[in-house]
């Protein structure tokens, strides 16, 4: 597989964000969101994770866990699922991260593989995105590979 550099987020409401994809980082976690690309989802704000919106989706393929860290930063963008269920059962998500955060819900720590990071040139609008779905709610964000 040909794997792009690069993935472009436009936001219903405005904005437009490119992520740098880490294949070096998680090769089998980039490889299997490029096969759902491209995407139309909604994003939601988290609750427990503090700066991050994400939105739920099903992968074709199990990922499986790769340099997990419980900790991001801003433009951090990963993947999770529910690790301990059953892989047909599980839930999973994307984050995207506009702070640096400890991950965690009820049930503690949330182990994530980090997979793409949006540059520090864009860390101003990715907070602005972020404080937008926070405060108006969700909406709908297209991803697809960037041409380049």
């Amino acid at each position: 597989m040909n794997i792009p550099g690069k993935i472009c987020l436009r936001f219903e409401r405005g904005g437009e964000l490119t992520a740098e994809l880490m294949p070096d980082v998680a090769p089998k976690t980039v490889e299997g969101f490029l096969g759902l690309l491209p995407l139309e989802v909604t994003v939601y704000h988290s609750r427990y994770c503090g700066r991050e919106f994400n939105f739920p989706l099903k992968t074709k393929h199990s990922i499986p866990r790769e340099r997990q860290t419980s900790t991001c930063n801003t433009g951090d963008v990963v993947y999770w699922k529910e690790w301990e269920l059953d892989p047909t059962d599980a839930a999973e998500a994307v984050g995207i991260y506009y702070g640096a955060e400890v991950l965690r819900d009820h049930r503690g720590y949330l182990p994530v593989n980090p997979f793409a990071r949006i540059p520090q040139s864009q860390w101003k609008r990715i907070e602005e995105i972020g404080l937008r779905i926070w405060q108006q709610g969700t909406e709908k964000l297209t991803i697809d590979v960037l041409k380049e």
